[in-house]
């Protein structure tokens, strides 16, 4: 059983480290970001411009390209956190799945530790088939992208890339991800990112 135990503080291990890289990744990503949009100045940006040589002509100048190009970066960005949500969710699972397979094939593992390992296996691969259905749904719901995530104790999270979600949106999505996961509405949580 200590076997089964020290793999478990190693596969918890794993997946702290994952998380940690996936964070100090997506702020060092957000950090240069705005670094370089400092030291270059933002395009679209309003510059003073002197117009004392003009008539009494009042002139307004409106400049919407900063908000496009605020609009473009933070789905770019969405657009990369949802391709790495869905990288790091495999491969933690793989780690895990190599973890859980080196019990099974251990033979000095007892006969419960290698019917749990199998049973975790089993729910992995059931939550996995599970969230690739509900994303799929919702993609063809009319929704860009989708994440769906479940939680050790039961829940289910999910995010949509979107700009906004109405009443009608949170319905649908929770609805596919009610039947298809076959948990109760009040497990499910619906965010968009955008």
């Amino acid at each position: 059983m200590t076997v089964f135990k020290r793999k478990q503080v190693v596969a918890l291990t794993l997946v702290l480290l994952i998380v940690v890289a996936g964070y100090l990744q997506y702020s060092y990503k957000k950090s240069s970001t705005a670094s370089s949009d400092e030291d270059t100045g933002k395009i679209g940006e309003a510059t003073y411009v002197d117009n004392s040589d003009m008539e009494d002509s009042e002139y307004i100048v409106i400049d919407d390209t900063e908000e496009e190009n605020n609009a473009a970066t933070a789905s770019k960005e969405a657009n990369d956190l949802f391709a790495e949500a869905k990288l790091n969710r495999e491969t933690l699972r793989s780690k895990n799945e190599s973890a859980l397979k080196e019990i099974l094939e251990d033979e000095t593992a007892s006969q419960e530790a290698k019917e749990a390992a199998n049973q975790k296996i089993i729910e992995m691969v059931e939550r996995t088939e599970q969230e690739l259905r509900i994303e799929t749904l919702i993609k063809n719901k009319g929704f860009e992208d989708a994440l769906a995530l479940f939680a050790d104790d039961g829940t289910l999270d999910i995010c949509v890339k979107a700009p906004a979600l109405t009443a009608s949106d949170v319905a649908k999505i929770t609805d596919i991800a009610s039947r298809q996961a076959n948990i109760d509405i009040s497990n499910i949580t619906v965010k968009n990112i955008y």
